[in-house]
């Protein structure tokens, strides 16, 4: 059970956490603006571009965390 906590603890801070908000009230506004009467899949979908908006600000925060954190150690 400790690991799984490890895991959490590494891999999901509250960076993680409020760019996945930002992303996810993002894409919905996008989806609300311009989305919902696109005809591809992805736009089209209101639970698929928050799942998207959701997995694009983890990943632009990870990226940007883990640079950092290679930055610190090099110094």
């Amino acid at each position: 059970m400790s690991n799984s906590k490890d895991f959490w603890r590494k891999n999901l801070s509250w960076m993680h956490i409020a760019a996945m908000a930002v992303g996810l009230l993002l894409s919905l506004l996008y989806w609300y603006k311009a989305g919902q009467f696109s005809d591809n899949i992805l736009k089209k979908s209101p639970i698929l571009m928050a799942i998207w908006g959701l997995l694009i600000g983890y990943i632009l925060i990870d990226l940007v965390k883990s640079s950092k954190d290679r930055q610190d150690k090099n110094e």
